[in-house]
């Protein structure tokens, strides 16, 4: 699922409306893009609460597009599941060579 433009209410509700049609169907494994949107940060309860239904059936919900900045203002008063969706998509988007060097740092610090 690709989302676009400005996340307002409105889009929050589509989102929503959206996300649920597809568990009710019977989709377990799930990818929101939101890359070509911005203010996407409103999305975060909708998304966790879809995460933990499907991982409750044994799904999947992946986050891909996330642009930090935006979300660390929202993710300072963010429950813990919110926290970790972020945490995850973040995850999934830096690369391996950048994971690595991160890690040498710590070794090197401790």
């Amino acid at each position: 699922m690709v989302v676009t433009g400005q996340v307002d209410r409105a889009k929050v509700t589509e989102v929503s409306g959206t996300v649920r049609g597809l568990v009710t169907v019977g989709v377990r494994v799930l990818t929101v893009d939101l890359t070509a949107s911005w203010d996407s940060a409103a999305l975060l309860p909708v998304l966790a609460r879809t995460r933990a239904e499907l991982a409750d059936d044994g799904g999947s919900l992946q986050v891909v597009g996330v642009a930090l900045p935006e979300f660390l203002a929202a993710l300072s008063d963010a429950p813990l599941d919110e926290v970790f969706l972020v945490h995850d998509a973040v995850r999934g988007e830096v690369s391996s060579e950048t994971r690595q060097a991160i890690s040498g740092r710590r070794r090197a610090a401790w």
